[in-house]
């Protein structure tokens, strides 16, 4: 891949990172309730049980979403760190280049289309 197209992936992929972040700050405040009145980390309790549930249903949901972009950005630094040593855009178990399209679809691609076939087919 040439200099100025790595360039350009990790421009792409510094922007998303700062995006995740963002959103997991924001997903991490909710679920530990930082900056709300009284709350010290405690759950809120409503005082109906139909306005619990969905309380509750909201907050499951904000951990899930957390646990995701964690994950996400755990990839995406990872991604980084592959523009730096050079083998980002080569595939991690074969070596053939990702492709252009695949990296653009997904910025933190490790794998070229056909290994990830494979992997998802339980056979790498």
């Amino acid at each position: 891949m040439r200099k100025t197209e790595l360039e350009r992936f990790r421009k792409l992929l510094v922007i998303e990172k700062e995006r995740v972040e963002k959103s997991l700050h924001k997903h991490t405040q909710t679920v530990t309730h930082e900056g709300e009145v009284g709350g010290e980390g405690a759950k809120a309790h409503s005082n109906h049980m139909a306005d619990q549930g969905s309380d509750e249903f909201q907050y499951e949901t904000n951990i899930q979403i957390s646990s995701s972009e964690g994950r996400y950005l755990y990839q995406l630094e990872q991604a980084l760190l592959r523009i730096e040593d050079a083998s980002y855009g080569k595939c991690g178990n074969c070596a053939k280049p990702i492709g252009i399209p695949r990296l653009k679809a997904k910025l933190d691609a490790r794998l070229c289309i056909d290994c990830k076939e494979k992997e998802e087919r339980g056979l790498i």
